[in-house]
C-alpha cells in the first residue's frame, strides 16, 4: 500500500471515531443540527440534571460539602469534552485545510524518490504506533473505571458509584437502584472514552506530521548538498533546489501556524480543567470519601501526555533551526543564495509554538511546575482541614 493510500487510511479510520459521536468535522457539510447530534444533547441534559441532583442531595440536603469535590473532579472532564467539540467545531475549515495539505504532501512526495518514500512511510508507523498506545490505555482505563467500583464492592462490601451522578427517584443505596447507576455510569464513561479517543486521535495525528515536514527539510537539504556538490555547473540546479527548501520551510511555518490556532484553546482548557481534576481527586483521597478517585490517574496521565506533545513541537522546531545550520553546506552557495539562508535561519528562531493560554510554553518544565503547584495546594488544604 502507497503512503497517500495509508494516509487517506488513517484519515478514514478516524472519522469513523468521530461519526460515532456525531463530530465528523472533516465533513465540508457537516453542521451539528443533525439528528445524532442532537440525540447526543438529549443525553448531555438527562447528565446534567442527575449532576444537579447530586450536588443538592449531597451538599443541601446532607449537609455533605465533600460532594462538590468528587462534582469537580467529573465536571472538569465535561468541561473537556464540551470545549473540544466547539474548538474543532470553530475551527473545523483549518482543520480541513490541515488534511488537504497532508494528502498533498503524500501525493506529491511518494513518487519523489527512496528517501522521502522512506520519510513518508516513517511518519505514518510513528503515527499509528501512537494511536494504538493511546488506544490500549483509554481501553484499560475505560475498563478500569467500570469495574474498580465493582471490585471495591467486593473486597470491602461497600458500594461505590462510578461517577457522581444521582438519578432522581432513585436510591443508590438499594441493591436495585445501585445497579441501575451503575449500568447508567458505565454507558456514559465508554461513550465518553470513545470522544475523549476520537479528539484525540485527531490532536496527535496532526501533530506527529510536524516531524514529516522537519524530515522532508533534511531530504531536501541532502538533495541540495548534493548539487552544490557536482563539478559541472552546480549552481544553477542549486538556485532550484534552495527555493524549493525555503518554500518548504514556509509550508513547515503554515502548518504550525494551523496547530496552534486548533489547539490553542483545547490545550489551555484540557490542562487548567485536567489540575483542577487532579487536586478535588487527591483530596478526596485524603477525606477518605472517595477512596479510589478512579480519575486521578487519567487526569494526571492525559496533563503529561499533551505537555510531552508541546515537548515534542518545541524540540521540533529547535531541530529545524539546527538543520537550516548544521545540514545545509550553505558555504558552497553563492554569496546571493547564503543571505537566502539566513533569512530562513532567522525566521526559523521564531516558529510557532503550543502554549498554555499565552501563559507557559506546552512542555515537560510546565508539567513539572504544574505539579508542584498542585503538591503546593494540597499540601495548603490538608493543614487547613488540620
Amino acid at each position: 500500500m502507497s503512503p497517500l493510500d495509508r494516509f487517506r487510511k488513517l484519515v478514514k479510520n478516524v472519522r469513523v471515531m468521530v461519526r460515532f459521536c456525531a463530530c465528523d468535522m472533516f465533513d465540508e457539510s457537516y453542521t451539528m443540527f443533525n439528528p445524532l447530534f442532537m440525540v447526543l444533547l438529549v443525553c448531555l441534559a438527562v447528565y446534567t440534571v442527575c449532576f444537579i441532583n447530586t450536588i443538592h442531595d449531597g451538599f443541601i440536603i446532607n449537609n455533605d460539602w465533600t460532594i462538590i469535590l468528587q462534582c469537580l473532579a467529573i465536571g472538569s472532564m465535561a468541561v473537556q469534552a464540551i470545549s473540544k467539540y466547539a474548538c474543532y467545531y470553530s475551527h473545523r475549515t483549518t482543520l480541513r485545510k490541515m488534511v488537504k495539505h497532508l494528502d498533498n504532501i503524500y501525493e506529491e512526495y511518494q513518487n519523489r524518490g527512496t528517501r522521502y518514500e522512506f520519510a513518508l512511510k516513517k511518519s505514518l508507523q510513528k503515527i499509528v504506533k501512537c494511536l494504538k498506545i493511546a488506544g490500549v490505555i483509554y481501553f484499560t482505563s475505560v475498563a478500569g473505571l467500570i469495574v474498580i467500583p465493582i471490585i471495591y464492592m467486593l473486597i470491602t462490601g461497600k458500594r461505590e458509584l462510578n461517577l457522581t451522578a444521582l438519578i432522581p427517584g432513585i436510591d443508590p443505596k438499594e441493591t436495585y437502584g445501585y445497579f441501575i447507576h451503575t449500568c447508567f455510569h458505565s454507558s456514559i464513561i465508554l461513550f465518553s472514552g470513545v470522544g475523549f479517543y476520537a479528539s484525540d486521535m485527531i490532536m496527535f495525528s496532526m501533530l506527529l506530521h510536524v516531524l514529516l515536514h522537519r524530515d522532508i527539510m533534511v531530504v531536501k537539504f541532502h538533495d541540495l548538498n548534493e548539487a552544490t556538490g557536482e563539478q559541472v555547473k552546480p549552481a544553477k540546479r542549486s538556485r532550484g533546489l534552495l527555493n524549493d527548501a525555503i518554500a518548504w520551510h514556509q509550508n513547515y511555518n503554515l502548518f504550525m501556524e494551523y496547530i496552534e490556532e486548533l489547539f490553542s484553546g483545547i490545550i489551555f482548557i484540557h490542562i487548567t480543567t485536567s489540575c483542577v481534576s487532579i487536586c478535588s481527586s487527591l483530596f478526596c483521597i485524603v477525606l477518605k470519601v472517595w477512596p479510589f478517585a478512579p480519575l486521578l490517574l487519567i487526569s494526571n496521565t492525559s496533563m503529561y501526555a499533551y505537555c510531552g506533545f508541546g515537548q515534542l513541537l518545541a524540540t521540533a522546531n529547535e531541530e529545524v533551526t539546527r538543520i537550516i545550520y548544521e545540514v545545509c553546506i550553505w558555504y558552497r552557495l553563492e554569496v546571493k543564495e547564503q543571505k537566502m539562508v539566513l533569512l530562513m535561519l532567522r525566521k526559523s528562531q521564531y516558529a510557532a509554538e503550543l502554549t498554555v493560554g499565552k501563559i507557559m510554553p506546552l512542555n515537560f518544565n510546565t508539567a513539572l511546575q504544574l505539579t508542584k503547584g498542585i503538591y503546593t495546594y494540597l499540601m495548603v488544604l490538608i493543614n487547613f482541614i488540620e
